[in-house]
């Protein structure tokens, strides 16, 4: 089952934790098996549009206020 929308950040955020800390152990990305190299590669990407809409959207919020 999905991340509900009132918990989805928080739930992320704790995986997302996880992932740091693997990424912040290894001694390089070949500690990590093929599929779950691509898969850190595409969280990269998608942690970089992350930013880029949250900055964004957090600007249009300050517009507002």
């Amino acid at each position: 089952m999905g991340n509900m929308s009132y918990c989805q950040f928080r739930n992320t955020k704790l995986d997302f934790e996880q992932c740091l800390e693997a990424i912040g152990n290894c001694e390089s990305l070949s500690d990590f098996s093929k599929d779950e190299q691509e898969y850190a590669r595409s969280l990269r990407e998608m942690a970089e549009q992350y930013i880029e809409w949250f900055d964004q959207a957090d600007a249009e919020t300050e517009e507002e206020e």
